[in-house]
């Protein structure tokens, strides 16, 4: 009997045996692996991993202070570029057809202002990309059609004036001409800065790309397309207009016969000219070569501060043409002056019958234009 008690009483013992082992081992209560990441964590622990400090790396005074000339740039180039854009409309007759080249290039710095500058902002300043890959694309295509269409814009401008100058005679840019100038100029803007919403994006981590991406695609996009057709042959044409412009007007000025000295007169006001639109080339071209050079550099975006700075920086000598272009006409032209007076003050300046940037006619002479 005690044999067999002994035989029927050993699996429960050893099964006892096990079990209190199991409760009273360490490791028994040590969790399994990853569940301390799935636990939920404290409040606020993990807000400072989507903080802007944290992100890009920039401290509360230099985003403030982004913002203060961002704010600045951008009230200028704002109200600078729509009063271009009413001097002109408010005239009832425009007897030079640069007008159209102006307004074109007026409403090109409105796109960036109103469609890339903010979101540059809101980029840096949160220190994130919040509002999709769609949106990315479009703010950095914009961000290169407005120099594409305005180098473009200057080189009808340069056209214009050669013939305007030097060939009277030969050939006329009329209105209906300037219009398809115009017309072309945002065509050729528009595909040749195609390729950034291709190159561009957002990615995971809610970042849209501050540089073009540093591949074999990207390197050859951003020469080709983005460098060459974009900014270099158009830049290099415009040098070549005004080159033969300034030969010209040197020319012009070394005859001191008596026969000439009424067409000088007359070509005097088209050499003023001549120098205001040129002072706008080299301001567009040293506020634009630096964001152009930078890209193609293609630098790593392994360190979000130095490249947002980086970034910052460029944006800021670019977005800086569209304010200065208002400020240079203000300060070159009195005829912009003049009608910048009148919207400002319309119950002391009579509206007049012509504003236009540029006047080669007696009657503008006559209205004293």
């Amino acid at each position: 009997f005690a044999h067999s008690m002994d035989n029927s009483s050993g699996p429960v013992l050893l099964l006892t045996l096990l079990l209190l082992q199991n409760t009273s081992s360490p490791e028994a209560s040590t969790p399994p692996a990853g569940y301390e990441m799935a636990e939920p964590r404290a409040p606020g622990a993990g807000s400072s991993r989507n903080h802007s400090l944290v992100e890009y790396g920039l401290r509360p005074g230099e985003i403030a202070a982004a913002g203060v000339v961002w704010g600045a740039l951008w009230l200028i180039s704002v109200l600078g570029n729509f009063l271009v854009c009413l001097v002109i409309h408010r005239s009832r007759r425009t007897q030079s057809t640069t007008n159209y080249f102006v307004v074109s290039m007026a409403c090109a710095d409105l796109v960036s202002s109103v469609g890339s500058a903010p979101f540059l902002l809101l980029q840096l300043s949160c220190g994130r990309w919040m509002l999709g890959s769609g949106v990315c694309r479009l703010v950095r295509y914009l961000q290169y059609l407005t120099p594409g269409v305005q180098i473009y814009v200057l080189l009808a401008i340069g056209v214009d004036r050669c013939y305007t100058l030097i060939h009277p005679l030969n050939f006329k840019v009329s209105s209906e001409k300037a219009k398809r100038m115009t017309l072309v100029s945002w065509l050729c803007g528009a595909l040749f800065a195609s390729p950034a919403c291709f190159l561009y994006g957002s990615s995971s981590d809610h970042h849209c790309n501050f540089f073009l991406p540093n591949s074999c695609l990207g390197a050859a996009s951003g020469v080709i397309h983005l460098s060459v057709l974009l900014l270099l042959i158009p830049s290099l044409l415009i040098i070549l207009c005004y080159q033969k412009l300034f030969t010209y007007i040197w020319r012009r000025g070394t005859e001191d016969t008596a026969g000439r000295r009424a067409m000088n007169l007359v070509s005097r006001r088209k050499v003023k000219t001549v120098k205001m639109f040129f002072i706008f080339v080299l301001d567009f071209l040293l506020s634009w070569l630096p964001f152009f050079m930078v890209q193609l550099w293609h630098p790593q975006e392994t360190d979000y501060r130095k490249s947002s700075l980086l970034f910052l920086a460029i944006t800021w000598i670019s977005f800086s043409s569209s304010a200065s272009k208002p400020t240079l006409f203000y300060i070159y032209n009195a005829n912009f002056r003049r009608g910048m007076q009148e919207i400002c003050c319309m119950w002391k300046y009579p509206r007049s019958n012509i504003y236009t940037i540029t006047s080669s006619s007696s009657t503008a002479k006559n209205n004293h234009i």
